[in-house]
């Protein structure tokens, strides 16, 4: 009997230490709760890793009553529209941005909360200090131009996603832009680096979701959007002002060459009496 007990042994050990070498640390609720945040969650809500669109979610199942999670994720709307204090005091914090209802049942609910607990216990064990400045790597830059060409179609998207100006409109390009969205102007301003890049990254919102969910920008087309949403949200850029100047030095010759063309004949006709007069009697005669 002692030989199966140590191959049992020996076996159990083996699951012990290889469960963690292949990933196998939640239970499964929280496992399924991992894959739902991660398609539904992920692009606006991080866990330990800061605000983004939302907030960060580390610690909020021990913050918030367990039901009120529940009821906030399977229907965001009609908390927000019942009044409630805390869901109000989160929407006026995150600058208005409504967190879309998502269609996630209460058992889904239930996974998402119990990655959350589990997620937020990892997280607080496994904290490092942040980088310090000379650590941290530089922000891709992009290129406004490109941005603004890509923004209003001029440029097409890599994977073929609709133009921006379809439902959009900016500062940067005036009188034209959808309606179907809202105006972008100042979106970088209010937002900044941290609010946007996780919208061009996934474009969590219902409207947007079926459109590039198949179509996902390049980080290079991100970033020379988030640069043109800047330039546009500190002024009008250099390029725009060029064009206005000229815009208005061609309308400026325009009407003074209409304005020559019409008055020239009348202006004659009153002039010629004049120098008529002027001359004496009998100098017009002839």
């Amino acid at each position: 009997m002692r030989k199966p007990l140590w191959v049992i042994f020996l076996l159990s050990c083996a699951c012990a230490f290889t469960a963690p070498a292949l990933g196998v640390h939640l239970p499964p609720s929280a496992a399924q709760g991992e894959a739902i945040f991660q398609k539904n969650c992920s692009a606006c809500h991080t866990v330990g890793g800061g605000r983004s669109v939302g907030p960060d979610l580390a610690g909020v199942t021990a913050k918030r009553d367990r039901e009120w999670l529940v009821r906030m994720i399977t229907t965001p709307s009609a908390i927000l529209d019942g009044g409630d204090p805390v869901a109000g005091k989160l929407l006026e914090e995150f600058r208005g941005i409504r967190m879309p209802d998502l269609g996630i049942s209460a058992e889904e609910a239930d996974a998402i909360l119990a990655y959350l607990s589990v997620q937020s216990a990892s997280a607080a064990t496994s904290a490092k200090p942040a980088p310090s400045p000379g650590e941290a790597p530089a922000p891709k830059m992009g290129d406004p131009e490109i941005g603004r060409t890509l923004f209003s179609g001029t440029s097409r998207f890599l994977n073929g996603g609709v133009a921006c100006v379809s439902c959009h409109a900016i500062s940067g390009l005036p009188g034209v832009g959808g309606t179907l969205g809202p105006d972008l102007s100042q979106t970088y301003a209010e937002y900044g680096e941290e609010g946007i890049s996780p919208v061009l990254e996934a474009f969590p919102f219902p409207s947007m979701k079926p459109i590039y969910d198949a179509r996902p920008l390049t980080p290079e087309e991100q970033a020379n959007l988030k640069a043109f949403l800047r330039v546009s949200a500190e002024g009008e850029p250099s390029w725009e002002k060029g064009w206005f100047l000229l815009l208005g030095l061609g309308g400026f010759l325009l009407l003074t060459g209409v304005a020559h063309i019409v008055w020239r004949k009348r202006l004659s006709e009153v002039r010629r009496p004049l120098l008529l007069r002027a001359a004496g009697p009998g100098r017009g005669d002839g």
